[in-house]
């Protein structure tokens, strides 16, 4: 198990990396103060867990960016000195929250549950995989071929099946084997892969930007990268889509045929 350590407190940041170096099973890759450090080992999906101080001056930042990762970002756990900030850090998506001064037995507690956190995460990772692969055959042996492109999609809504064209969608959030369709005014949630979606999808509008993230082109507004180096299309409906490193080569690409030119986000956390 990979850690990482963003504590703004010197002792208390040593104090825990001599107690997570006891585990055998745990390597703690960095620990530091600092969030510019931390945030691309997050992006880079280097770390496993993430324990990060409740009271650090930049958590703020470091929350943002751990959400704009999704299900690719660590598991968190928070550090306090106070019990009462155990529900604010369960709140703000933390898995565990330890008490200072951290107790052998407690941490020894949350380290058996992260592994058992990473287990299910993993499981559900091939579990993903294997549903893509079968896709992929079932769209092989159906040959859909490019026809497919043109059709319009078929959308449970409101009790009802909405018919949506290419055209309206803004861009596409993949969700544990389900795929949110964000249109202009509102969002509609289909049971659906990734792969099954994009072989139905002009590669001409769509560009995939994220493992989990598929945008509409015609709809991107702004290429955004932030103090942090940190990558983000802004949509016209005023999304902001993270950018996968994997991907960012083509939205390049993009911006270059357009012309366009990707402009430093100024307000950075």
């Amino acid at each position: 198990m990979r850690c990482v350590i963003l504590e703004s407190r010197p002792l208390a940041r040593a104090h825990l990396v001599r107690a997570l170096q006891r585990d055998a099973s745990v390597k703690v890759d960095l620990a530091t103060a600092s969030v510019f450090s931390v945030l691309p080992i997050c992006d880079a999906n280097a770390a496993d867990v993430l324990f990060l101080d409740v009271d650090h001056p930049a958590l703020e930042t470091a929350l943002v960016a751990l959400r704009e990762l999704g299900e690719s970002a660590p598991v968190t756990v928070m550090i306090g000195d106070y019990p009462d900030r155990a529900l604010e850090a369960y709140d703000r998506g933390a898995s565990d929250f330890l008490l200072r001064p951290i107790e052998a037995a407690r941490l020894a507690v949350t380290i058996q549950r992260l592994q058992q956190i990473l287990v299910e995460r993993q499981a559900q990772a091939r579990a993903a995989l294997l549903e893509e692969a079968l896709a992929d055959l079932r769209d092989r042996a159906g040959s859909v071929g490019t026809a497919a492109c043109a059709r319009d999609f078929w959308i449970s809504g409101h009790g009802a099946r909405v018919r949506i064209g290419q055209s309206e969608i803004v861009w596409l959030e993949a969700a544990r084997g389900y795929v949110y369709f964000h249109l202009r005014t509102r969002k509609l949630l289909e049971r659906m892969t990734m792969k099954q979606l994009e072989a139905r999808l002009d590669p001409a509008r769509f560009l995939r930007v994220h493992r989990s993230a598929i945008v509409n082109v015609d709809e991107i507004a702004a290429a955004l990268r932030d103090r942090h180096g940190l990558y983000a299309v802004e949509l016209t409906n005023g999304a902001r889509v993270r950018v996968g490193r994997k991907y960012r080569d083509g939205l390049a690409e993009l911006i270059q045929q357009t012309q366009a030119r990707p402009r430093t986000e100024e307000a950075a956390a």
